[in-house]
């Protein structure tokens, strides 16, 4: 029964990719040799979820005696070195990372061709979209073309880098450093994109292309018929045109592989002793309204493993299943000392839950009770911890988004690992344009009182956030108290970003260093504009010397970083205008 289930999911996966056609033609044309490439790369399973499809066009400066092997370097470079990127990053970052480091690459060329007295130039445009979900997403340098065709007209998604006599001014190869044009656009079934050499969509009119198109259902022959009417009407360039068709777009709107677990059975509380699969569970490590967490042994190996089950309140909550499955999937993803693991789930299981590393010691929040007024130094040193972790997934593309006392954990040693991840997203999951990819609820940004301002009045979660819910997690270690006031509900916060009002340092701890307080302001800054920009900074002048500056400190008004020393200075002033009045008298 299982089986025939698995099968009937495939079949579904099957018909709900974004499936595509195509057809391509490349000619030497009147030149001598062809310096123009193209290529694409059909994705299937997670890949084309994660990754998309993938089509380029390239073309080398004649003026460059290495131009075709930069075309064809530049389109195969692209397509492989993409698809190998991690794959929790966006599309854009993905392919902005890749087209940086073949310019490099391709750039170096000349200089080591220099250093042995040689000329070599390798330098080439660069046109290439990636089709994942119902986006289209654009990269662009030089005067090849991409556009869209469609019921709607000819559309044209890129410009070319040229002057008015056709001088190109940007190309890859060109220099250490190259701007890419990017931009994307939505997709429609029976949607055409066309890339094309500029030897083709500089002689052939939108027109003549869309009756081509029109009356050639195979688009290798209709991308034939558009380079040999650019030959006829002028053209002495080589000759490139892919055409890719939009057959049918993902109807379902979650990852395969969210589609897949949600089919899964959700086990109910288990008892010590009892087994899950090859795990035979030992210990409740948690137990939340939420999920459960046990102390498990894996029987296959003898190791000690966390299981995490989702709590059987969800069963019907089709967005925090979402958000657990994903949180598996990102877990599993990341290979940090101090990230937790979430290992590869059992392929043939029945069962919703997840296998994490085992991770000995207290949540943070717990050490903080424990240590209600931690010396500076032990705090220093959580920070660096807390930074080097939430780089890491800064560098995965990763927000964290509910960064807490209460999801870390602190071991004897006094070393501290991420073990939560049930807020958290990826930029490539963020990629795909439903509500159902981003959470689908209104607010689902993590924990009220370490959620940074601005995602309460719509912006989106982004690294200054983090960095805010970090200061506050700081702060609270350093006072026992948050840094301003505490919202029980949404209704409570504050209008605008002038209301929010942060409470000193210096009026929970007089032991503490003055410039502490403008550290802690900026990083708390209730408008975004006013934090740091990043990590390093926050950390570098959290850091700073005891005898650093203390004259900002000033700016902060007395009644707030010291109310008591306020009002008996204000009663010793009334106090001595009293009897200067007496005496005048």
């Amino acid at each position: 029964m299982l089986e025939k289930k698995v099968v009937e999911i495939q079949k579904q996966q099957l018909q709900d990719n974004l499936v595509i056609s195509f057809g391509g033609n490349s000619t030497k044309g009147n030149k001598e040799e062809n310096q123009d490439a193209f290529a694409l790369k059909i994705s299937e399973g997670l890949d084309l979820e994660l990754k998309g499809h993938a089509a380029v066009i390239a073309d080398g400066l004649s003026s460059a005696n290495c131009a075709a092997q930069a075309s064809q370097m530049s389109v195969c470079h692209f397509i492989e070195e993409y698809l190998a990127t991690p794959e929790t990053w966006s599309v854009k970052k993905s392919a902005a990372k890749v087209i940086s480091s073949l310019n490099k690459w391709l750039y170096s060329r000349q200089l080591i061709a220099d250093e042995k007295g040689l000329s070599e130039q390798w330098f080439s445009t660069f046109s290439a979209v990636v089709l994942k979900g119902d986006r289209g997403h654009i990269f662009h340098v030089g005067d090849c073309q991409i556009v869209k065709i469609n019921s709607d007209g000819y559309q044209e998604l890129t410009k070319d880098h040229a002057t008015a006599s056709g001088t190109l001014t940007r190309a890859l190869g060109a220099d250490s450093h190259i701007e890419v044009d990017y931009k994307s656009t939505s997709l429609a079934p029976q949607d055409i994109l066309m890339l094309s050499c500029d030897g083709v969509h500089h002689f052939v009119q939108p027109k003549q292309i869309k009756q081509i198109i029109k009356t050639n259902e195979n688009l290798e022959k209709a991308s034939e018929i558009i380079c040999q009417l650019a030959s006829t009407q002028g053209s002495n360039d080589n000759l490139t045109c892919l055409l890719v068709k939009v057959e049918q777009l993902p109807k379902q709107a979650l990852s395969q592989l969210v589609f897949t677990r949600l089919q899964q059975v959700i086990p109910p509380a288990l008892k010590l002793g009892s087994k899950l699969d090859h795990y035979e569970i030992l210990d409740v490590l948690q137990q939340t309204s939420r999920s459960h967490v046990y102390l498990a042994k894996d029987l296959l190996n003898e190791n000690l493993v966390a299981i995490k089950i989702p709590s059987v309140n969800f069963i019907d909550d089709t967005d925090y299943l979402t958000s657990f499955i994903k949180e598996g999937w990102i877990g599993n993803k990341i290979n940090h000392p101090a990230i937790m693991k979430i290992y590869s789930r059992l392929e043939t299981s029945k069962f919703l839950y997840h296998v994490c590393e085992y991770v000995e010691g207290e949540t943070l929040a717990i050490w903080m009770r424990e240590n209600p007024n931690p010396p500076l130094m032990k705090v220093r040193d959580i920070l660096d911890q807390l930074i080097k972790i939430l780089r890491v997934l800064q560098r995965q593309d990763i927000l964290h988004c509910d960064i807490k006392g209460d999801n870390f954990i602190i071991d004897s040693h006094g070393r501290i690992k991420l073990i939560d991840f049930g807020s958290s997203y990826a930029a490539n999951i963020k990629d795909i344009s439903t509500p159902e990819a981003s959470g689908g609820s209104t607010f689902n940004q993590g924990t009220l009182n370490f959620s940074a301002p601005e995602l309460f009045y719509g912006q989106d979660n982004s690294h200054k956030s983090e960095l805010y819910s970090l200061a506050v997690l700081i702060y609270q270690m350093l006072t026992n108290h948050l840094p301003y006031k505490e919202i029980n509900q949404l209704d409570e916060v504050a209008k605008q970003y002038s209301l929010w009002r942060y409470k000193p340092i210096a009026t929970h701890r007089k032991d503490l260093p003055r410039f502490m307080d403008r550290v802690m302001s900026k990083a708390l800054a209730a408008n975004p504009a006013n934090r740091y920009d990043h990590y390093s900074e926050f950390l570098a002048e959290f850091n700073a010397s005891d005898i650093a500056d203390n004259s900002s400190v000033a700016n902060i008004p007395l009644i707030e970083r010291d109310p008591v020393k306020f009002w008996k200075s204000v009663s010793g002033i009334l106090l001595l205008v009293l009897l200067c009045t007496l005496l005048i008298k």
